[in-house]
């Protein structure tokens, strides 16, 4: 009888492990059958979406909601146009929050150079920005504009009311700012004189000073350039003569033009001196 009863029970799992096959081999071809119709008409995409946003919010309604956005790195305006370009709102079911979307969004801002951006379960998200800084005026097509240290432009300024930053003028002066504006900081007896640098040709630099001067500075080293202006300047006031250029594209050479009402009231030909 025992023997009889185990052989029952065997043939008994054996039926129930072979049907249990059978039924999960129907429906892995129910399924497959199902998402090949799907891709065969062109919805699966949909259907996965439809999924994803139906557990997206079914998971929102027990906190995986967003309720702050957290923006580091930028305050003020700035912040706030920040959060307004991601496009995330209160209540957005989290897991349907792309970071990597947000970060392309908040890039784009003139203000921001760097953005990097992370869900912080259950409810938050998280902006940290590095953002452009303001460097200098650049003038150009009677436009002025405010750029940083990479030439980027960063908002309009006001002519009538500008930023106490250094001036650049003319076509490409944006990206070459760095290399004027930190030749001038290393020699502040020049640069306390200079109003605005032009651009020349997109390859060198004049300096208009405040007594309406012009320094033409060379190709190549501008600060070895000024700073031969700089030790004049300390030796013998030379920026203080009623010049009209001051000519430092020769080699190791000084050329100043005197101004022609000067030259003409001395009794002079107007000439380089």
């Amino acid at each position: 009888m025992r023997n009889w009863a185990e052989a029952r029970i065997r043939g008994a799992k054996y039926r129930m492990a072979k049907t249990a096959r059978l039924g999960g081999l129907a429906v892995t071809g129910l399924v497959a059958v199902a998402v090949g119709g799907l891709a065969l008409f062109g919805q699966l995409d949909d259907a996965a979406m439809e999924i994803r946003d139906f557990a997206g919010y079914r998971l929102s309604g027990v906190g995986f909601a967003v309720r702050a956005v957290d923006v580091t790195g930028a305050s003020g305006a700035d912040a706030h146009a920040i959060v307004v370009a991601s496009e995330v709102y209160d209540g957005q079911p989290i897991f349907a929050v792309n970071p990597d979307i947000i970060r392309r969004r908040v890039e784009a801002l003139p203000a921001v150079r760097r953005a990097t951006v992370a869900r912080l379960l259950p409810d938050r998200i998280a902006i940290v920005v590095e953002t452009r800084e303001p460097y200098a005026l650049w003038q150009v097509d009677g436009d002025l504009r405010v750029i940083d240290r990479h030439g980027v432009v960063l908002a309009h300024a006001d002519p009538m009311n500008p930023l106490p930053l250094p001036l650049v003028v003319a076509e490409g002066a944006n990206e070459a700012v760095v290399e004027i504006v930190e030749a001038l900081d290393n020699y502040p007896i020049v640069r306390d004189r200079v109003v605005g640098a032009v651009r020349v040709g997109e390859r060198r630099w004049n300096l208009r000073l405040d007594s309406g001067a012009d320094v033409k500075l060379p190709e190549g080293d501008v600060t070895a350039s000024i700073a031969i202006l700089a030790r004049l300047q300390a030796e013998r006031g030379v920026l203080r003569l009623a010049a009209e250029s001051f000519d430092l594209r020769g080699e190791g050479d000084l050329i100043v033009r005197a101004r022609p009402d000067r030259a003409q009231a001395a009794g002079l030909r107007e000439r380089e001196a």
